[in-house]
């Protein structure tokens, strides 16, 4: 069977969405829900550093932490909407191949992305409406308190002129989230699979710190020259590389029937 085809990834992608709508729906939901909870909470029960009302520094951060954290842990999501070994079973049967039906689980997070931001919008856009309604003078949207934040950012010499540092934070999140990816396939806990792997990722990080002598090989020291940096940069990409590859293999040996890992 050839390994991917447009059109059976379209009819296998069209499967998914339809049977894993009422997750979709659900995981909107929560999200409008709890962001809408968060920014009243801090909008209303507490103040800022001024001791003024509207404290929306926190509502952005928790919104801008939300998407972060969304991406970075985007794999973990792999098998959240199916629910026992049926599910697994139904897409094991599917006529596709692995290498689409591991595309199409790897792909939800991508799906959920969106829906998060469509989320986050409807719950400022609602704060906006219920501060408006009570009357409040220092409403306004958090959207516009994020796009502050970021002009401020990109405006410092600092952030901009250390590319280093900024380049090291990148890799960094796509080892994270290609270590989510192995865990996802690898435990077979579909609902807490990203706490076993960020214990694993913990202990990757302490252990590289303590056996290394300029620190964790996870992170770069922009001091350092340039063919150290480039050296720990090729590393660390081999390493994602090898992730995802191990991933995928670890996805075509589920196995329905399995206590603890997919071995």
């Amino acid at each position: 069977m050839i390994q991917f085809s447009f059109n059976r990834y379209k009819k296998l992608a069209h499967w998914s969405l339809v049977n894993d709508k009422r997750y979709y729906v659900k995981a909107f939901l929560q999200v409008t829900v709890m962001l809408l909870l968060i920014f009243m909470f801090f909008t209303i029960m507490t103040t800022t550093n001024m001791g003024r009302q509207g404290n929306y520094g926190p509502c952005a951060f928790t919104a801008c932490a939300m998407i972060l954290v969304s991406v970075v842990m985007g794999p973990a999501f792999m098998f959240y909407s199916m629910e026992g070994k049926h599910d697994h079973q139904r897409l094991m049967m599917l006529p596709a191949s692995n290498f689409e039906k591991y595309l199409m689980r790897y792909s939800t997070w991508m799906i959920l992305l969106p829906i998060y931001i469509v989320a986050f919008f409807a719950a400022d856009l609602m704060q906006y409406a219920i501060h408006g309604m009570l009357g409040h003078s220092y409403v306004t949207f958090v959207t516009s308190v994020i796009v502050k934040f970021f002009e401020e950012a990109l405006s410092s010499d600092a952030v901009t002129s250390d590319y280093h540092f900024l380049n090291s934070v990148f890799v960094s999140c796509l080892w994270c989230h290609s270590m989510y990816a192995v865990g996802a396939t690898f435990f077979r806990s579909r609902k807490f699979n990203w706490i076993l792997t960020t214990g694993v990722i913990i202990v990757i990080t302490v252990l590289s710190v303590w056996l290394t002598k300029e620190g964790s090989v996870l992170q770069y020291d922009w001091k350092i020259s340039k063919t150290n940096y480039v050296i720990g940069c090729m590393i660390q990409c081999t390493w994602i590389v090898l992730n995802f590859w191990l991933s995928y293999r670890l996805f075509c040996r589920n196995q329905v029937i399995g206590k603890y890992v997919n071995l």
